[in-house]
């Protein structure tokens, strides 16, 4: 009887996870299937930038020989980031050019849309192995996804003088360059997986959603995809000037103990180990400068002042922030209330808008400013730009909180939508504690965001109505025990924070 048992345990398992098997130009790979999701990991989409290719934008993907085991992860990339239970300690390597593909229905001819996910973390942190990307879920609505690593920190943002006597008029934004490899070896290969590349989407979280933003600026990424979703991405602050970068990153191979900006000095830099590099990074608190940056190529201007004057990609575009933003403070060093004091003598006057329904504590006041000032704005008016632009535009605002956490948070943390959007097969903060109207917003959420990837617009039948954001009604999905729509959505608070941006761009908010 007990043999019988694991008899057919063995076979329900063998069932769940079978062998998968497809061949693309670079070589041929296995992968596996899971619940009817084939997955084909660790793919390189560039060659590995090591050696003379450090600070080098991606170069052609090598092939191979045989058939390469895509059932694994790669290593992430490079980073200083303490384990967590959202982040586990994972293999890490400088080669770590990799992506991975999960798809319903691995034919040629499937034409599925495709989903393309970029990782947050401050780029400093992250990556595609981060179990809450898992990407079967969302597969299972009829999408083909994928994950991308991409370099990080002073590996992938990097504007040392040193690098211009190769004499090539390179970028150092080579995190975003991975990027738009990533993309580019998307439209290449991405049919064979049942994918159409010519229905991408772009989508990510935080560093990840100004990732998002940055490549719908780019000129280089054009046509590289249709749709774009961001989420928390930073959007009204200034991007990072050249001179501001180049002086960052002389500062930084100061502290590595190289000087000058010579050939020898280049090739010193070269020769440093991984750990050597990753030392003066610290974390996010204490080198928020090591970031993309304005190089006349990837990022021709200000991301926000390209958004403003429609010189982007002909996009639909889906932006949103979460209603306790502030919890990504202390990851910053930042104190919200201590940054009240930006507003000046308008203090007051401010204050005024956010207690229209009520007094808050300073507490309460810097949190709410925090998060309006960096995400629920930027959300907003990116939508307002990409509408005015004529593109298709939706914003939401996630304020959904979980019933095992009711009454025990200030609200949905940084990040906290990523469980809802990749459902609870990772090591989501849910895992073995959703409830029943958990599960209910999950399955919304992913209805959202697949619908999106497919149509351009996220409504379907069932689901409570998205209207489009426009300049005018400026309609906001808000996601809660009740999930509905609400025009002009926290738009005094947006009010605040477009005078500082139009005082600095010289240009009117939307």
């Amino acid at each position: 009887m007990r043999l019988g048992f694991l008899a057919i345990a063995f076979a329900l398992a063998c069932s769940a996870v079978s062998a998968a098997d497809l061949k693309i130009p670079q070589g041929a790979l296995h992968g596996d299937t899971t619940e009817g999701v084939a997955s084909f990991k660790n793919i390189p989409y560039a060659a590995p930038p090591v050696g003379a290719l450090r600070w080098r934008a991606p170069q052609p993907a090598p092939g191979w020989e045989g058939t390469r085991q895509a059932v694994n992860f790669g290593p992430i990339c490079p980073q200083n980031r303490r384990p967590s239970i959202f982040m586990p300690k994972l293999p890490q390597s400088e080669d770590c050019l990799t992506l991975n593909v999960w798809t319903p229905k691995a034919e040629p001819g499937a034409k599925l849309p495709v989903m393309v996910w970029i990782y947050g973390g401050g780029f400093l942190e992250g990556g595609a192995a981060v179990p809450i990307y898992d990407g079967i879920d969302l597969a299972k609505h009829g999408v083909v996804v994928v994950s991308l690593n991409y370099r990080l920190g002073l590996l992938g943002f990097f504007n040392h003088p040193a690098l211009k006597t190769e004499g090539r008029d390179e970028s150092g934004n080579f995190g975003l360059l991975d990027q738009i490899a990533a993309l580019q070896w998307v439209q290449q290969n991405i049919a064979h997986f049942g994918g159409d590349p010519h229905l991408v989407t772009i989508f990510g979280e935080s560093a990840g959603g100004v990732s998002v933003n940055d490549l719908v600026a780019s000129p280089l990424a054009r046509g590289l995809f249709l749709r774009a979703i961001s989420e928390s991405g930073l959007g009204l602050l200034p991007t990072q000037t050249a001179d501001e970068a180049q002086k960052n990153s002389v500062a930084s191979a100061t502290k590595l103990g190289v000087a000058g900006a010579d050939t020898a000095a280049l090739a010193k830099l070269r020769k440093l180990s991984v750990a050597q590099i990753l030392k003066p990074q610290g974390d996010l608190s204490t080198e928020g400068h090591v970031q993309p940056y304005i190089d006349g190529k990837v990022i021709p201007e200000d991301v926000s002042v390209r958004f403003a004057k429609g010189e982007i990609a002909k996009v639909d575009y889906l932006a949103g922030s979460n209603s306790n933003e502030a919890s990504l403070a202390p990851a910053l060093g930042l104190d919200p209330v201590q940054g009240l004091s930006k507003f000046g003598d308008q203090l007051p006057n401010v204050r005024a808008i956010y207690e229209a329904n009520g007094a808050l504590s300073d507490a309460e006041f810097g949190r709410q400013a925090f998060g309006d000032s960096l995400f629920t704005s930027g959300a907003q008016d990116f939508a307002a730009f990409v509408a005015k632009a004529g593109g298709r535009s939706h914003v939401y605002h996630f304020a959904y909180v979980a019933d095992t956490y009711k009454g025990k948070v200030l609200g949905v943390s940084h990040g906290g939508e990523i469980v809802y959007v990749f459902g609870l097969r990772g090591l989501g903060f849910l895992a073995g504690r959703a409830s029943d109207k958990d599960k209910q917003v999950i399955a919304l959420t992913q209805d959202y965001w697949t619908n999106f990837a497919k149509t351009g617009d996220p409504n379907g039948a069932g689901l409570p109505a998205w209207p489009a954001f426009t300049p005018a009604d400026r309609e906001t999905l808000v996601f809660d025990d009740e999930t509905k729509a609400k025009a002009n959505f926290r738009r005094g608070q947006v009010g605040v924070m477009e005078i500082g941006w139009s005082r600095r761009t010289g240009l009117s908010a939307p």
